[in-house]
């Protein structure tokens, strides 16, 4: 018997039921009866809200792509940060990959791997239009490093994917691999701090100046506290409300 959703709002639940069908059977083999079984509703409810599959598929892409709350706004936030092109570099690390170590959702991964596996119907339009605007923040950030000559690159596109990929891969074969003794072969046995420590490192030492050396930058102790507190504020998926205090925080002390 399939798991039922548990949630107070009816679509929201019919949202979180679709993801659990379409990850489980893709889109061609997700059906709108199965969707209303885990969602505990009838069929007539879901079309109140969503059309027909489609669109219902559509919001379930969108909601993977843009993510909730403010972890969908962070590059605005980094534009205001009165911080050196190192330690914005640092933060873009810090959140990239412990986002994608704690708060990676294996749904999502398996919807998106269907949507290649179906013909890539909506997925170029979504990396185009959610993706490749957060990664222009990211190579803006490379680019100023580059300006000021705190970073040397050629590249500053392939900087980032640098940057992305390896994460990237790492979580997508843990997930391919969770619980095989294969992953500790492929990978070791480094836990969360050491991936974080390897891809800081890594990705600064690919940036350093010839000649030169480039520090991995300190982050003064308050800030470090206040982007721990954010980010188990954004693994939890707390209300907007609550992000956007935090963030507040955070312009009150870079600014003073």
């Amino acid at each position: 018997m399939k798991a039922r959703i548990k949630s107070s709002q009816p679509k929201e639940r019919i949202i979180a039921a679709a993801k659990r069908e379409f990850s489980e059977l893709g889109f061609s083999g997700a059906r709108m009866s199965g969707i209303a079984r885990r969602a505990s509703v009838n069929k007539a409810l879901i079309h109140y809200y969503f059309k027909d599959k489609d669109t219902l598929y559509r919001e379930v892409l969108k909601r993977i792509f843009t993510g909730t709350g403010a972890a969908s706004y962070l590059p605005d936030y980094f534009g205001k940060w009165e911080l050196s092109p190192s330690q914005k570099l640092y933060i873009c690390i810090y959140f990239i990959v412990n986002i994608f170590l704690k708060a990676t959702d294996p749904d999502a991964l398996r919807i998106i791997f269907w949507e290649i596996a179906e013909g890539r119907k909506n997925l170029d339009t979504l990396v185009m239009e959610y993706n490749v605007p957060r990664q222009k923040v990211l190579a803006e950030v490379v680019r100023e490093g580059i300006k000021k000559k705190e970073f040397e690159s050629r590249y500053p596109l392939l900087s980032v994917m640098n940057i992305i990929s390896f994460i990237l891969i790492y979580i997508i074969n843990r997930e391919i691999y969770n619980g095989r003794s294969v992953f500790l072969e492929i990978y070791g046995d480094a836990d969360e701090k050491d991936v974080f420590e390897f891809v800081l490192d890594f990705v600064f030492k690919s940036l350093k100046p010839k000649n030169r050396g480039l520090e991995i930058p300190r982050i003064p102790d308050d800030l470090k506290t206040l982007l721990e507190e954010l980010l188990r504020v954004l693994i939890e998926k707390k209300d907007e409300g609550a992000n956007e205090e935090i963030f507040k925080h955070i312009e009150h002390i870079l600014k003073s």
